[in-house]
């Protein structure tokens, strides 16, 4: 199992320590007490002098300058947001993750351009920011596109727009498979999640008052974004970043992404179904799972990071319904687990694995890797210039294994872009999959399409190369079932299954991890795409039960990791307490 591989790659977009947003110089432009306007809203945009004020048909909101310092549901008289004197509201950030708040010579105004638009313009010694404030007058959405140029420096990734929120509000953020944020708990700290890799869907949800306010983005174009979590002393500011794509170092603008706000009645639901339903429409969702299997449907349960052990099917039947269970498997190879990639041989013991998994029901899904290749495999030299590069530091990313030696193994990251590595890969997914009659294929880091140096491969970026890769196995086979490692809103699109790991898990699992975890992926994947367990679930792990927990309150299929068929019973504490929530899941969806 592959407990590192990622924190030894991280890009600089998922990071547990960044510079957050921290105190900078008050521009006296923006001292001026804030009193929003709550009276029946006409959804019009006013500005008086360096204020703007935003009236909708479920809120009012009011910018003093830049900074977004009110916005209040009209029917419950709720107040969402708040001023912070150590945020400053436009930040650009560099690649070396500096941060430039308050320029000098720095001035402030506020345009109005009609009834319904806006733009704040910050302009001074070093930089150009500027937010363009318009009112979608059929959804009432106050939408809001931040841009930033950098006038004597190179190297910006990307333009932060800055929102401070009340003590009261609960943070729901759809990164990492789901956080709950609470203002009472410090756990998470601060973080950058990068979209779509770590930041899974382009929303933020805050619940108040049994009323909801959520920010998000209905971007179809692949932008790279970023969620920037800031916490103090209980009070919580997010960065909505607009990310450029790679190469940076020279680069001296960002911009482009446009912001959504509007408040809705009710807790986190009812924004996140209409979030749903967009992505329902936009990516064609019923379409894509016209021509899955029936049998993708009825899992319930599920057995990840196996061995090609018979033993292990014959332990399973006894506990579980073969038909409803969904095997992952890992080591099926003639080579080790992660080496020698993209050789995938079958095993005589995974041969007769397969056989008797198929005679008696199982759905098993083998283990391949969307982007590694070993760098000692003769086909590394066709591939190694479209290696992918750190975007913060252009350096060779891939997985070298252990840190200190790389004496287990070494295998470069291949963008997906390339045409020649996604045909090699397809050639022998198909084969090896077909010769042993495999029901499912499983890719290995397919979350992993975060912003690159090499950011273009004929004309696609990470995202969109995977997101080809993934077309090009539907188009050979339709009924293809494909699943994956973590999920977001690119990737789920093709995928029925994906692992998911859990937020600051890569470590032993304390109880801090439970509330923390929170359904809103799951909820956004409903119907399309269902998450299953990927570490603290075997039976000899010491946090075993509260890996079962949060995975329960993601919303995750029950899930078992277990090489020992002497284990696999029913009168073993881990194993019957992960079968009681498999049976309590047949019994919710009536089957």
């Amino acid at each position: 199992m592959r407990i590192s591989k990622v924190l030894m790659t991280l890009p600089l977009v998922y990071s547990l320590t960044v510079t957050a947003a921290s105190s900078s110089p008050k521009v006296e432009a923006q001292t001026a007490p804030s009193v929003a306007r709550t009276e029946s809203p006409s959804t019009k945009i006013s500005v008086e002098g360096q204020k703007l004020f935003v009236e909708s048909k479920n809120f009012t909101a009011e910018f003093t300058g830049a900074c977004l310092t009110s916005l209040i549901d009209l029917k419950r008289k709720t107040q969402f947001c708040r001023r912070d004197e150590s945020a400053f509201p436009i930040e650009l950030f560099f690649v070396d993750e500096d941060v430039l708040k308050q320029d000098k010579k720095q001035k402030i105004e506020v345009k109005p351009l009609s009834d319904l638009a806006a733009r704040v313009v910050i302009t001074g010694a070093s930089t150009d920011r500027e937010l363009f404030v318009r009112l979608d007058p059929v959804t009432g959405d106050l939408c809001v596109t931040p841009g930033g140029r950098s006038l004597r420096r190179r190297g910006l990734l990307s333009v932060r727009w800055n929102i401070s929120f009340t003590h009261e509000a609960d943070i729901i953020m759809p990164c990492v498979n789901g956080i709950f944020v609470e203002n009472d708990r410090g756990f998470p700290p601060n973080a950058r999640f990068g979209w779509p890799w770590g930041w899974n869907a382009q929303l933020v949800i805050v619940e108040q008052n049994n009323c909801s306010l959520m920010i998000h983005s209905e971007d179809k174009a692949f932008k790279y974004k970023s969620l920037n979590l800031f916490r103090n002393d209980g009070l919580t500011t997010l960065g909505f970043e607009s990310e450029q794509v790679g190469p940076v170092w020279q680069n001296d603008s960002a911009g482009g992404v446009e912001w959504r706000l509007n408040t809705y009645e009710g807790n986190w639901k009812t924004p996140a179904k209409r979030h749903r339903g967009w992505m329902n429409r936009t990516y064609n969702l019923e379409e894509k799972r016209a021509n899955r299997p029936k049998w993708v449907d009825d899992i319930s349960f599920t057995l990840q990071w196996a061995n090609a052990d018979v033993n292990l099917l014959e332990a399973l039947a006894k506990v579980y319904p073969p038909e409803k269970t969904l095997i992952h498997l890992s080591n099926w190879r003639t080579s080790k687990y992660d080496i020698d990639y993209p050789d995938y041989i079958p095993s005589e013991q995974a041969k007769a694995f397969m056989k008797k998994a198929n005679d008696m029901k199982f759905k098993v899904m083998l283990h391949y890797n969307f982007w590694a290749v070993d760098i000692n495999h003769p086909v590394f030299q066709q591939l190694r210039q479209w290696q992918v590069r750190s975007v913060a530091r252009n350096e060779l990313q891939g997985w070298y294994w252990p840190p200190t030696t790389y004496d287990y193994t070494q295998m470069a990251y291949i963008h997906p872009g390339s045409g020649i590595w996604r045909r090699i890969l397809i050639d022998a997914v198909l084969n090896s999959s077909r010769k042993i009659k495999a029901p499912a294929v499983f890719l290995d880091q397919t979350f992993c399409t975060w912003n690159t140096d090499n950011g273009m491969v004929e004309n696609m970026t990470t995202m969109e190369g995977m997101r080809q890769l993934q077309e090009e196995f539907v188009a050979i086979h339709p009924d293809i079932v494909l699943a994956g490692e973590e999920l977001h809103e690119i990737s789920f699109q093709r995928e029925c299954f994906a692992q998911a790991h859990i937020f600051d898990g890569w470590g032993e699992l304390k109880p801090h991890h439970i509330p923390v975890a929170h359904p809103i992926c799951s909820f956004l994947w409903e119907g399309h795409t269902r998450l299953v367990g990927y570490y603290h679930l075997n039976p000899s792990d010491k946090d075993v039960d509260i890996g079962i927990e949060v995975y329960r309150r993601m919303g995750a299929i029950p899930t078992l990791i277990c090489n020992d068929p002497q284990l696999i019973r029913k009168d073993q504490p881990t194993v019957k307490k992960i079968i009681d929530l498999a049976q309590k899941e047949l019994s919710r969806q009536g089957r």
